[in-house]
């Protein structure tokens, strides 16, 4: 592994570290240290006119989505580093299952189609949650100093791909769930060495 691999590991571990502590301490003093968004006029416009209890639970929920937003996003840049260095800037088209590859091009024509903004140049931005780890597991020879045991961390992506059903399609966690939705963002890093 390189040196520089760990570094960006530790620097995006501690930015997410800092980052949650000062959403805590905003959510808990009722101050804006400048991490929340301000209301966009959409909001403004149509936010108000949906009940109030779907609102509510929209709130507890975004709490879990930007975990997840994160957590998915921080997998797909430490995939696209450990796979670069590995295997140079074609890794994708060298070491990226075709049925993955096929998905994520139908993903892409989709878009295209719609006439819609393209989320990314990137073909690994297009990968489901669970096609990320189903790439990891594939090259485990890459990743096999990150990660302690591949039975385990397919355990874990598991439990957390289950889990992001209800995040994703806008449905409430139940309180078991948010604790094991924690308990497996950290069954997570701990996977990592």
């Amino acid at each position: 592994m390189s040196e520089h691999l760990d570094r960006a590991k530790l620097f995006a571990l501690n930015n997410l570290a800092i980052e949650a502590s000062i959403r805590r301490v905003e959510h808990e003093r009722d101050i804006d240290l400048g991490h929340r968004r301000s209301p966009s006029v959409v909001d403004e416009t149509y936010y108000p006119q949906f009940e109030g209890a779907i609102r509510r639970e929209a709130a507890e929920m975004s709490v879990h989505y930007r975990v997840f937003y994160c957590l998915e996003n921080s997998i797909r840049t430490l995939v696209t580093a450990v796979m670069s260095e590995a295997h140079g800037d074609d890794w994708w088209e060298q070491k990226v299952a075709q049925p993955i590859k096929a998905h994520v091009a139908g993903t892409q024509k989709k878009e295209r189609e719609a006439g819609v903004s393209a989320r990314s140049q990137a073909a690994i931005d297009y990968t489901t949650f669970g096609e990320l780890g189903e790439i990891i597991k594939a090259n485990w020879t890459d990743f096999k100093d990150i990660f302690r045991d591949v039975v385990a961390l397919e355990k874990v992506i598991s439990t957390l791909n289950v889990l992001r059903g209800p995040i994703a399609h806008c449905k409430p966690l139940a309180e078991d769930e948010v604790l094991r939705l924690h308990l497996s963002v950290r069954d997570w890093f701990r996977a990592m060495e």
